[in-house]
């Protein structure tokens, strides 16, 4: 069998592979009994079940989603155009105030000038109203001298006593404004013409009675409550708050303890994630526009200016300046409105003290007394002329 051709073995192994493959082939064809089973069993349906339910969690998921991002995108430009208009207010408001810094110290020089001016004038007026008392007690007494030389029952020294004291009325009303001493002065004038027992003075009494009523029904001017009530007024100008956007911070904790026993879900995740976006971003209504807030030394130079402008306030009313008091009030409350926070308790009371503070009239309308003196001469004439004759 050595002798034997190789392509006879090589026939031979090719026979034998080729039974074994066909063995094979009958073997897989078989079906197995434990597999012919299964296959006789219906398809499972929980994954199906599964997926359909991802899916509608993956949708729901997504409406959710689209439905915050478009009110988020509501809000954001809606924060964008408040922000625009706060810049561009800022910008106008530096540009407002670098004038107002210019000023600010030429305004200073100027009411320290006038604070200057009236204290000297305080002090001429002080001077001349002791000579003017001095010459008055002077005057006194020379008539205290005469009367104790002459004697009170002389008709013409009544008259003339009275005559004195209704010129003292006069200069006290005209010069120096002052009702009580003129009302006290006329007083006196009737008192001496009284005393006299002339009827022939009736006249001229009258006519006092008159002068007396229109004194008395003018109101004085309290020039001491007004002007404490200024100083108050700039001292409290460093409790006005300024106008501006300030962050207010919800109450997390309240709505946690809400939500509490509620089961968690993804509308409870959305909620709570909105919740938490609401407490850090907080978008206020106004009807005025935002004003932006200002640097600090900006602020200081609002509030000095503010005090200056209520300090001239108060030089103009002692010094009777009534055009100077009107418009630094009245530049006070533009102030008060623009850069200051109307919904605050201290910016409505200042608002509503400078509000009636420009309603006081420094210089009010004086009655003219100078009746009764030309009726008293009047009459002294025609008992000179009676006498003569």
């Amino acid at each position: 069998m050595s002798n034997n051709d190789p392509k006879d073995s090589e026939e031979e192994r090719a026979a034998e592979t080729g039974s074994q493959i066909e063995d094979a082939e009958i073997v897989e064809s078989t079906p197995a009994p434990g597999r012919a089973a299964d296959s006789r069993r219906g398809p499972s349906r929980i994954p199906l079940v599964l997926a359909v339910v991802a899916i509608l969690l993956v949708l729901g998921g997504l409406g959710l989603g689209y439905q915050y991002t478009s009110g988020l995108q509501v809000s954001l430009q809606q924060m964008d155009q408040s922000l625009a208009q706060a810049a561009q207010q800022q910008q106008q408001l530096q540009a407002q105030l670098g004038g107002i810094e210019s000023a600010f110290q030429t305004q200073k020089e100027e009411i320290e000038k006038q604070r200057q001016a009236l204290s000297e004038q305080d002090s001429k007026l002080a001077q001349e109203r002791e000579r003017l008392d001095q010459q008055a007690e002077e005057m006194q007494q020379t008539l205290e001298s005469v009367y104790s030389r002459v004697g009170r029952s002389s008709n013409a020294w009544m008259a003339a006593e009275a005559g004195y004291l209704m010129r003292i009325a006069n200069h006290r009303l005209q010069l120096e404004r002052d009702l009580p001493t003129a009302i006290r002065a006329l007083q006196g004038a009737d008192a001496r013409l009284r005393d006299t027992g002339d009827p022939g003075w009736t006249r001229v009494r009258e006519v006092l009675a008159s002068e007396i009523a229109e004194l008395e029904a003018v109101k004085p001017l309290d020039l001491t409550g007004l002007s404490a009530r200024l100083s108050g007024l700039a001292g409290q100008v460093g409790e006005l708050k300024m106008v501006g956007l300030q962050y207010t911070p919800s109450q997390p904790e309240a709505a946690k303890a809400e939500q509490g026993g509620e089961e968690r879900s993804i509308n409870t995740l959305l909620k709570d994630g909105w919740e938490g976006f609401k407490s850090v971003m907080v978008i206020r209504h106004r009807d005025k526009p935002v004003s932006a807030m200002l640097a600090p030394e900006q602020q200081f130079f609002v509030y000095e200016n503010l005090q200056l402008q209520l300090q001239a306030a108060r030089l103009a009313l002692l010094k009777g300046d009534q055009a100077l008091y009107t418009s630094s009030l009245k530049q006070a409350a533009e102030w008060t409105g623009e850069f200051f926070d109307p919904e605050t308790s201290a910016t409505r009371a200042m608002q509503a003290a400078l509000a009636e503070l420009q309603g006081v009239e420094l210089r009010p309308a004086l009655p003219d007394i100078s009746r009764s003196l030309a009726a008293l001469q009047q009459r002294m004439e025609q008992v000179e002329a009676e006498g003569a004759q």
